[in-house]
């Protein structure tokens, strides 16, 4: 794994050394970055939520990218090393907060956030609690960005607010870009 684009692009990331992360492939990290770049949300200065981390590799590329802060969250304590160790080795502890939180039951906020990465397990039934985790705990501006990746064969609830901007179905994986308006 590496990052793909800007000021970072070409550097290698650590990957986990077991399978409890499903790290999105340098070729869908590719896609979703295109896709965001002619989104209505600039990345320029975006304040970023990476939820689910895993590795940080979505929120990293978005600091690559050219956004100012990025604030990963996962549960798992192998996860929130392996991000510590991502950050760390790509110099970009000032940039950046790493959060042990379960993301179904997220305190609430004292800033929002203008682009948020959910990639949660497959097939768990995830994606709905987080979205009312999200909401109930004020994450969310208005025109805020919401990248979710999950199985292909996956149906979710959107929550009220939420305008779909993009959807596509890549092998095992689907992408929706929604955008928060309310």
């Amino acid at each position: 794994m590496r990052i793909i684009g800007g000021q970072h692009r070409g550097r290698k990331l650590i990957s986990p050394a077991s399978n409890h992360v499903r790290p999105t492939s340098d070729r869908m990290r590719e896609t979703i970055f295109n896709i965001l770049s002619h989104g209505p949300v600039a990345l320029q200065g975006a304040r970023v939520l990476d939820v689910f981390a895993g590795t940080g590799a979505l929120g990293l590329e978005a600091l690559s990218r050219g956004a100012a802060f990025a604030t990963f969250a996962d549960k798992d304590i192998r996860s929130v090393k392996l991000v510590q160790e991502n950050i760390k080795s790509l110099k970009l502890e000032d940039n950046t907060a790493i959060k042990r939180l379960d993301a179904t039951n997220l305190p609430p906020s004292s800033e929002q956030f203008d682009l948020i990465f959910l990639d949660p397990p497959y097939h768990q039934n995830l994606i709905e609690p987080v979205l009312l985790s999200l909401k109930n705990g004020h994450y969310l501006a208005p025109h805020t960005m919401l990248v979710i990746e999950c199985g292909a064969d996956e149906v979710f609830e959107m929550s009220e607010g939420f305008s779909l901007y993009k959807e596509d179905t890549y092998g095992q994986a689907k992408y929706s870009f929604f955008e928060f308006l309310a």
